[in-house]
């Protein structure tokens, strides 16, 4: 029988074996085992919420690897069996199309691959930490969702099992084996605690999310030794607005939540700012394409130079696409490509998780814009590239000392 998470494949490495003792659900509440790893100090910026151990110290900190040319990408050839009908628009097999041209884009590219299997299927009490009992029950065991018709135990289980493909992409980040982890079928960013919504059932992004946050990142000085709250900085680029990511984290000051998305179509909201709930919103005009994508995603790096994220998350979505069906936004493949570049140029240094979101030409755009973002975002960037945050003196066009200014342009 097959362990959570088991690697099938390294693309362009060294082969290794499955770990067999990588944590899984554990203990009496089965919450799924992450690890917990030590950073070294840094001065220059002031840990949040730092709690020290010993002597009382200002310290930041060094994450102990940058970008470094190697993407896990985790996935389940399950995933195909995501057809809510034949001529519903999402389709299982933009999955399996993503996962083939990531492989063949990171060869192409000198990206170092590792294929984790998505069979995890996390405890239902994990599931609860953005979902009531009662509606992760009529999914998983009724197969009942308002998404699909009738009862569809099939979809459940495929359901709980994606929520668990991003947990494992989670624990590859933060146990070390990775900087930058992909997970097409994540970021279902429509779901609610008691409901599904935008061909959402469970909120992958918000339970890994907090998952995160209950680690501790352990800072080491010369003068003692700190537990810092992980901080966690969500940037949502599918062209609706992610309202069940936003509402299901903003009761947290360590999650910070952007989404950039068109303000004409689904859901109608993501109209406003709450700066004190961290939670950022860029309504674009119908039309609008890749310059303002761009503008969104520089103004979301500024945010992050001072809220100080340990995490970056994106909800890569491809329905901003030209071409797509669901929305009116006018961006290209590459333009997708240098947001999400943008970001990993700013924080060469921090782990990254990235899932698909929404797409809906399963058989080109969506899959090949995947593709590319992911590949991207796992690129080494180097030092010609530094002109961002990760040199503490940002000089790109969008300094963080006008975020406020910027905030009164955008109301």
């Amino acid at each position: 029988m097959s362990h959570p998470g088991r690697i099938l494949t390294q693309v362009a490495a060294v082969a290794r074996q499955p770990d067999d003792n990588r944590p899984g659900p554990t203990g009496p509440s089965g919450h799924y085992g992450l690890s917990n790893p030590t950073y070294p100090a840094r001065a220059g910026i002031t840990p949040p919420h730092a709690t020290p151990v010993t002597d009382p110290m200002t310290v930041a900190w060094a994450p102990k690897r940058t970008a470094d040319g190697a993407l896990t990408v985790v996935h389940s050839d399950d995933y195909a069996g995501w057809v809510f009908d034949a001529s519903h628009p999402t389709q299982g097999r933009r999955f399996m199309n993503a996962r083939d041209l990531v492989l063949a884009h990171a060869a192409e590219e000198g990206v170092r691959v590792t294929q984790v299997e998505s069979d995890l299927l996390p405890a239902f009490s994990t599931m609860q930490l953005a979902h009531t009992a009662e509606y992760v029950e009529s999914v998983v065991l009724g197969g009942e969702c308002d998404e699909w018709n009738g009862s569809r135990p099939d979809l459940g289980r495929l359901a709980l099992q994606m929520a668990g493909g991003t947990i494992l992409a989670l624990d590859s980040l933060l146990s070390g084996e990775t900087m930058t982890a992909v997970h097409f079928a994540g970021a279902k960013h429509h779901a609610m605690r008691d409901r599904s919504s935008g061909f959402c059932v469970f909120a992958d992004f918000a339970i890994a999310a907090k998952l995160a946050m209950s680690r501790t990142r352990v800072i080491q000085s010369p003068r003692g030794t700190f537990r810092v709250p992980m901080r966690v900085a969500i940037l949502d680029i599918d062209a609706h607005h992610g309202d069940g990511t936003e509402r299901l984290t903003s009761d947290d000051d360590r999650i910070l939540t952007m989404s950039v998305h068109d303000r004409s179509i689904f859901p109608g909201t993501g109209r406003g700012d709450d700066p004190a709930s961290h939670v950022y919103n860029t309504p674009l005009e119908p039309g609008s394409g890749d310059e303002q994508l761009a503008d969104a995603a520089a103004y979301f790096v500024g945010l992050c130079e001072r809220f100080n994220p340990d995490l970056i998350m994106i909800a890569a979505g491809a329905d901003g696409l030209d071409g797509d069906p669901l929305s009116t936004l006018t961006y290209t493949v590459e333009g997708l490509e240098y947001a999400v570049r943008y970001v990993r140029r700013g924080f060469r240094d921090l782990p990254m998780l990235i899932g698909g979101a929404g797409g809906y030409r399963p058989d080109d755009l969506t899959p090949r814009a995947w593709a590319r973002m992911a590949v991207a975002a796992a690129l080494p960037v180097g030092d010609s590239e530094r002109t961002w945050c990760d040199l503490g003196d940002c000089d790109y066009e969008l300094d963080p000392e006008d975020i406020e200014d910027l905030e009164e342009d955008r109301t």
